[in-house]
């Protein structure tokens, strides 16, 4: 969660220091621009939601966050027009000093700090990911002490903990599962649900039948021609007991066919581990 946190912070920053310090170009010269990417897909966040859940609590606007599977990484690298910076690795690396990388964003760019504390969505985020990070400042260092600080300005005394404790609980509300749905698509049990061959099915009913009334008949006539305890018959001379050879099982010539798997692999470009 933090590290989306923070890709999605820098590249606002970035963003927003490049706008101001732009000068006015001719209509036939490209523009550069600056876009966090996930390094998953958009479906996958059905299994990150905590961060959902703070990008919907935050106000985020979900569906302006660009995922891997919806972009030609590889196509835009061929033609020069993308650069990737990998937010962990090539910029904001953490140390000894500095536990968060929420916290470095705050703590290097403090020039844009006046900006940054101006838009509540960025507090917000950039706080819960020092909260995540540090677990609730109690592995805290001296900087991600001050710099969630500095985000918390402006908010309750306790907003700080009442976030954490939020963040890290499960969430089921159900205005944020329609979030879910609307942002993110269906659930991936839902897909596999649609995606499963009609066999599969047929399998999945053969394995709980249900009774027929033909075996209900016969289990009443059997019960019928009960004698009753009470009965003055006298009682019939036993039969010694026949033996009775089992006859083999039959085996089932049927094969289960097999469904597609929902599941494939993908090679991304550009992303390092």
């Amino acid at each position: 969660t933090s590290s989306m946190v923070a890709a999605i912070s820098y590249a606002w920053l970035l963003d927003t220091k490049m706008k101001s310090n732009e000068v006015v170009r001719d209509d036939n010269t490209s523009q550069e621009m600056v876009v966090p990417v996930l390094n998953i897909s958009r479906g996958k966040m059905w299994k990150q939601r905590q961060a959902a859940w703070l990008f919907h609590h935050a106000g985020v606007d979900a569906t302006a966050i660009l995922f891997s599977d919806e972009i030609e990484l590889e196509v835009l690298m061929m033609k020069k027009q993308l650069s990737i910076l990998v937010v962990g690795q090539e910029i904001l690396k953490t140390n000894g000093e500095i536990g968060s990388k929420c916290t470095i964003v705050t703590d290097n760019y403090c020039e844009d700090a006046y900006d940054l504390l101006q838009n509540s969505v960025l507090k917000k985020i950039m706080l819960a990911g020092i909260l995540l990070d540090t677990q609730n400042l109690s592995i805290a260092t001296t900087k991600d002490t001050e710099a969630a600080r500095l985000l918390a300005v402006g908010s309750a005394p306790n907003y700080g903990n009442s976030l954490y404790d939020q963040l890290t609980q499960e969430q089921r509300d159900g205005a944020f599962l329609e979030a879910l749905r609307h942002n993110y698509g269906k659930p991936p049990n839902d897909s596999n649900r649609d995606n499963a061959s009609p066999s599969e099915d047929k399998v999945r009913e053969k394995k709980h039948p249900s009774p027929s009334p033909n075996t209900f008949e016969k289990s009443s006539r059997k019960d019928q021609n009960i004698p009753k305890p009470d009965s003055l018959a006298p009682p019939a001379k036993s039969k010694p007991p026949t033996k009775q050879t089992p006859s083999p099982a039959k085996s089932s010539g049927q094969t289960r066919e097999k469904g597609k798997n929902p599941f494939f692999l993908a090679k991304w470009f550009g992303f390092a581990k």
